[in-house]
């Protein structure tokens, strides 16, 4: 069995046991200053640090931002908002995350046509924690004032399960293209090289059943950013049992510097496994053909 460059950070377990225990992880050490952000937002600055405490500033008029449930590794977030007449940009600011993002303000609305307003997307790591976070929404001006803040109450709950009676989700932060790889107990693998069990076994090897398993998406496929960072193994009904083997590929990272990630088994709905690692400048070395990628879970399926 053949692995990338990467130290390997893996997790055998069974399913009685999780069903009994809950999730596991298995998450790959770092220093602090080396942790992403846990909130990204799109064409903004990000400013390291709090905001500042002054709040003498322009006022932030309204927020819209539909549902306030998120999930760790969602992407596209659409929050928008309306900005008080001197205000020239808006301050988003997770509250507890390493800084804050500065979005430039927009034309005024038709209804409000003497307010700025600001439309922008968010994107939340995959290391986000579960539970309420803070989002703190601030107006600034062409003098670097801040306003007063509005803040608005996030609750962080788990990725909701894709459909299907197993599946084995990887989701990562940051536009790299990472690769979901699932061997099987026949011994074949599923990955974007191969995307289908439904296509010719390899010499030797049984035929797949009707209800083979398949990679739903090559996101991010030779740095083709899609915004997506996310790749599930499906199947639509349980599978053979056995062991099957879960690994990241890192393909390139893309012009980033690493990417975080996790991988999440659920079975008929159910969370039933979890890993998290994160993947260097090393880990893109290789063919990234069969057996390729850090070992992240090994499941037994009854």
């Amino acid at each position: 069995m053949r692995h990338g460059g990467q130290s390997r950070c893996g997790l055998t377990v069974t399913l009685g046991l999780l069903l009994l225990l809950g999730t596991v992880s298995c998450d790959s050490a770092s220093s602090e200053s080396h942790l992403p952000s846990l909130l990204r937002v799109e064409n903004a600055q990000l400013v390291l640090g709090t905001p500042p405490l002054d709040e003498s500033g322009p006022s932030v008029q309204g927020v819209t931002l539909l549902q306030a449930t998120v999930w760790p590794g969602q992407n596209r977030k659409p929050l928008s908002g309306t900005l008080a007449k001197s205000s020239t940009a808006v301050s988003l600011f997770l509250v507890g995350d390493r800084g804050h993002y500065i979005v430039p303000a927009g034309a005024p609305d038709l209804t409000a046509p003497t307010e700025p307003t600001f439309f922008t997307r968010l994107a939340f790591s995959p290391q986000l924690p579960l539970g309420p976070q803070l989002l703190q929404v601030q107006a600034t001006d062409d003098s670097g004032r801040y306003g007063p803040a509005t803040t608005l109450q996030l609750t962080v709950e788990p990725a909701p399960p894709p459909t299907g009676a197993l599946v084995f989700s990887l989701r990562w932060e940051r536009a790299a293209d990472l690769d979901l790889h699932v061997e099987e107990p026949s011994g074949q693998e599923l990955s974007s090289r191969r995307k289908s069990g439904n296509t010719a076994p390899a010499p030797g090897r049984p035929p797949p059943g009707p209800d083979a398993g398949y990679l739903d998406i090559d996101s991010n496929g030779l740095c083709i950013i899609d915004g997506r960072q996310q790749e599930s193994v499906i199947y639509p009904k349980l599978p053979s049992s056995g062991r099957y083997l879960v690994r990241v590929d890192t393909f390139s990272l893309c012009g980033q510097a690493t990417a975080y990630w996790r991988v999440t088994a659920w079975l008929a709905g159910q969370r039933v496994a979890e890993a998290s690692g994160q993947s260097l400048p090393s880990a893109t070395r290789g063919d990234h053909g069969i057996g390729a990628g850090v070992l992240a879970l090994e499941l037994d399926v009854p």
